[in-house]
């Protein structure tokens, strides 16, 4: 008797479970090269956040609070009085805020970071006379030492020191004087000079450049306020309590305008002390984001998710092959043709650093395709089949970068191509009888006992 030579090599049922096996074998080098698309994807959070520290993060802007100290009076528990230095706080009444955004690159090795640089200008006026209704005497406001505050983020991400304009007169804004608490780092400059001992408006125009990454976004403070921004930034993500009453988005950039008032804001127009704004009163801000619409290794993410079927429709196809043309293709061969898959994933993270995706797309698909095509030619016997072969790949190749690039439509589009990729491989094996090809090939292997 002959021991069995190739029954298990013919039988169907054992191919599928050997090419099962190997697909499995296939997702080790496809989880370390997930794992090098992650550690790329830190190395540009790191990137981004050494460009923020030394350029400017995201930046938030308040509108303007008028500081007015005052003398007040306590009463002691024996029923005597006595002075007490106190401070007056006061909002806006009306705000103006007209922000230009040029956005800019920044690189740290091959990361690249977008950044912008805002110049901003914020005008209103502040009426003092609205502290007679938290009942305290104008006679006892120390007009001379009035404060004009401003809040922002960052004070270090100025291009230029800000400038405050009150009629004719010219104020930098500067640090260190006393702060509001529950409000950003706040610049000021006393005004004192321009008050004259009076509680009349006071008309102002604060000019801001300022540095920054990733969103901008204001809290005016006042009674009402309006918001206007326009970029050369194509890719706008609005955030915030308030979205744009109008906006303009294009592909050379975007302009917004937003409308605000003080309806559900944390702070009153005037309050006594700091002790009113204690806590997150920068809830009600607005502003916009800077975004990437799909970042790089957002799309290495995504495309290397369908690593498994571009490795198992690969297979599906030289099996069906073997099947149909009477083949014996080794398990080896399919080893090989599954790195060569895998390879792509690899070829298209490392050159699309340095090119950009969709160059760097389209050399890794031709560069993966004639690989296996041309392997294909050889194990496959014949120049047809290595010529379907190829024109599966690029038909994959095109789905996924198709996929890849419908940002709202992406899980639709792989859903449906998923599902198109089964009912193919479904109709192309609906006459197969898989338990003649099982039998046919023990019995070809196997000879009668003399």
């Amino acid at each position: 008797m002959r021991m069995p030579s190739f029954a298990s090599g013919r039988s169907a049922t054992i191919k599928v479970a050997t090419i099962a096996v190997l697909i499995l074998v296939l997702l080790v080098p496809v989880g370390m090269i997930r794992s090098v698309i992650f550690d790329r994807s830190n190395n540009e959070s790191v990137a981004v956040r050494d460009i923020s520290r030394s350029w400017g993060g995201e930046q938030l802007i308040t509108g303007p609070v008028l500081r007015l100290p005052y003398r007040g009076s306590n009463m002691t528990v024996y029923g005597s009085t006595y002075a007490q230095p106190k401070d007056a706080y006061v909002l806006s009444e009306q705000l103006k805020i007209v922000a230009d955004v040029k956005s800019d690159v920044r690189y740290r090795g091959i990361q690249k970071v977008p950044v912008y640089t805002a110049s901003i200008s914020i005008r209103g006026y502040i009426d003092p006379a609205i502290i007679e209704k938290l009942e305290i005497d104008v006679a006892a406001v120390d007009w001379q030492a009035a404060e004009l505050l401003l809040g922002i983020s960052e004070s270090t991400a100025l291009a230029k020191v800000p400038l405050l304009a009150i009629g004719e007169h010219d104020f930098k804004l500067e640090s260190g004087l006393r702060q509001v608490a529950g409000l950003p780092h706040q610049l000021g400059a006393s005004i004192g000079e321009q008050l004259d001992g009076e509680s009349s408006p006071i008309e102002f125009e604060v000019t801001l450049l300022v540095n920054g990454t990733g969103a901008l976004r204001f809290l005016p403070l006042a009674g009402s306020a309006e918001a206007t921004m326009t970029s050369n930034w194509p890719s706008p993500s609005f955030t915030g309590r308030r979205l744009p009453g109008s906006r303009e988005i294009r592909d050379d950039g975007f302009n917004a305008s937003w409308q605000a008032s003080s309806l559900g804001r944390a702070l009153p127009s005037a309050w006594i002390d700091t002790h009113s704004a204690l806590g997150d009163v920068t809830g009600g801000a607005f502003g916009v984001r800077l975004i990437q619409t799909v970042g790089l290794y957002q799309l290495m993410h995504r495309a290397i998710r369908y690593a498994v079927l571009f490795i198992g429709l690969t297979f599906v196809i030289y099996f069906l092959m073997e099947i149909v043309g009477d083949l014996r293709l080794h398990p080896l061969q399919y080893l090989l043709v599954g790195l060569a898959n895998t390879l792509f994933y690899m070829l298209l993270l490392a050159l699309s650093e340095h090119i950009g995706f969709e160059l760097a797309y389209a050399l890794s698909a031709v560069a993966s395709a004639a690989l296996i095509s041309g392997y294909s030619a050889a194990i496959l016997e014949r120049r047809t089949r290595a010529a379907l072969m190829a024109l599966v790949l690029a038909g994959l190749y095109l789905f996924l970068y198709l996929t890849l690039k419908a940002e709202t439509f992406a899980l639709l589009a792989g859903s449906i191509g998923l599902w198109v990729v089964l009912a193919a491989v479904m109709f192309l094996t609906r006459r197969i009888n898989w338990y003649a090809n099982d039998a046919d090939a023990a019995g070809e292997s196997s000879e009668p006992v003399p």
